[in-house]
């Protein structure tokens, strides 16, 4: 008996609470009995293991201490900042709220002024102005550059202000150079003489979260009149889905839409970039994507017509601009009661505008005309009876029609002074429909339509 106590004891491993039992049987003297040693071999794998463990988080622990050691030094540094610029928030908080300060860019309104006595002293070279405007003109632009140097100084005039002076002085400039405006084509009879406030206003049935695009109706005559609605859903610039209506009701009440997919996705190669679109002859016209081309998608058959447009900026060369540049709005398709035309800008033509009169079956150019005004100094365009009329900006809620050009006569005229109303400041697309002589306009995901006088 004293030697299975002595073998009970043996077996016991220090890893094991309790003895390992092992039943043996007696030949004579002799106790012979089976055992298993496996509880005593020594778990490498896990111990390698474990060892790696510890190494990774030896590391992770020298990166954290370091990071703690970095944030330590850097908090009185950041804190110290952080002090000094609620202290100079503190100063300007006073002057904000006593309307005597705003934050905007000297520099930008100084290279404003300089670029604006830069052509008053061209337009007076090439005697486009009456000597007496211009040095008007030019006494005004010296008495403003004093006042921005003060402010520059003392930082207590209402920069917004002065910048709409800078505004109201660059729109005074444009309106001098006067051209004969008695000598329009037999279809436009006369100039268009005011402009309706809204008769439609309707929130785009993409709603707001598409705030650029354009909309319509069916422009040709004798056609169905199909409402139209067209979303740029990519970056605010590109689009595949064309949206129609079959009357004026259901548009109205947004219902029995038929969508068109123009193309498998909108990057696509013919997918729609821009606002600049329009429904004419039962036929959608646009951008193309990326590309000078112009692109023709026929409702009913379904398929894609493209054509280069010579010469044409693309890809905000030459957007439409004034004081905030429109993306993707070099190309503009207009349409009105001699056919279809497209707007936009060459380098030959030095940055102007260019009309250029469309085949609506192969998309090439017939006829080309080109104006003396800069595509980047208007908001938008469109074309009545082959006269092209812009518009610029004013505020927030207000545009004006200031500049005709007649395509019959090649005259134009830059008296115009026809404001209407909108919702905001961005206009994305504007174009005049012979159908109902009505002038359609998106504007921030709002739809718009106005009666034209003449």
């Amino acid at each position: 008996m004293a030697r299975v106590a002595t073998l009970l004891l043996l077996l016991l491993p220090p890893t094991v609470a309790s003895p390992q039992r092992v039943k043996g049987a007696q030949h004579g003297h002799t106790c012979v009995c089976s055992l298993d040693f496996s509880a005593w071999d020594f778990p490498v794998q896990r111990f390698e293991e474990t060892e790696k463990m510890i190494e990774k988080c030896q590391d992770s622990l020298g990166e954290l201490q370091a990071q703690v050691n970095f944030t330590e030094f850097k908090v009185p540094e950041i804190s110290g900042t952080l002090e000094n610029i609620v202290e100079r928030l503190h100063r300007f908080e006073h002057l904000n709220k006593k309307g005597l300060y705003n934050a905007l860019n000297f520099r930008l309104l100084d290279y404003e002024l300089q670029e604006l006595e830069m052509r008053i002293k061209g337009a007076h070279q090439n005697e486009e102005v009456d000597p007496s405007k211009s040095r008007e003109l030019t006494n005004e632009l010296s008495s403003i550059r004093e006042k921005v140097q003060g402010l520059q100084k003392f930082d207590k005039f209402n920069l917004l202000a002065l910048k709409e002076n800078l505004r109201t002085l660059r729109n005074r400039l444009e309106s001098c150079r006067t051209l004969d405006s008695n000598h329009l084509g037999q279809c436009s009879r006369r100039l268009l003489s005011n402009i309706s406030s809204p008769v439609v206003t309707q929130l785009s049935p993409f709603g707001k979260s598409y705030p650029f695009g354009s909309w319509g109706k069916e422009t040709m005559e004798g056609k169905r009149a199909t409402y139209w609605v067209q979303p740029l859903v990519n970056s605010n610039k590109y689009g595949n889905v064309l949206r129609t209506y079959a009357s004026y009701t259901d548009f109205m009440f947004s219902k029995n839409q038929n969508d068109f997919t123009v193309t498998s996705s909108h990057s696509s190669t013919n997918a729609i970039q821009g606002p600049g679109s329009v429904l004419y002859d039962e036929a959608f016209y646009y951008n193309c994507y990326r590309t000078a081309n112009l692109c023709k998608y026929d409702l009913k058959s379904k398929t894609i017509l493209h054509a280069t447009l010579p010469g044409a900026g693309f890809n905000d060369k030459f957007p439409y601009c004034y004081y905030s540049c429109y993306d993707s709005t070099d190309i503009d398709f207009a349409a009105d009661e001699k056919g279809l035309w497209v707007i936009y800008a060459t380098e030959e033509n030095y940055g102007n505008m260019v009309v250029s009169k469309l085949n609506t079956s192969s998309l090439a150019v017939i006829q080309t005309w080109r104006t003396r005004l800069f595509k980047k100094s208007v908001t938008n365009t469109f074309m009545v009876c082959g006269v092209l009329y812009a518009t610029r900006y004013v505020n927030t809620y207000r545009e004006e029609v200031f500049y005709a050009f007649d395509t019959k006569t090649g005259h134009e005229t830059n008296v115009l002074s026809l404001p209407f109303e909108k919702i905001s400041g961005r206009i994305q697309n504007l174009h005049y429909n012979p159908r109902d002589q009505r002038l359609y306009l998106f504007n921030d995901a709002y739809m718009m339509a106005y009666e034209l006088f003449f």
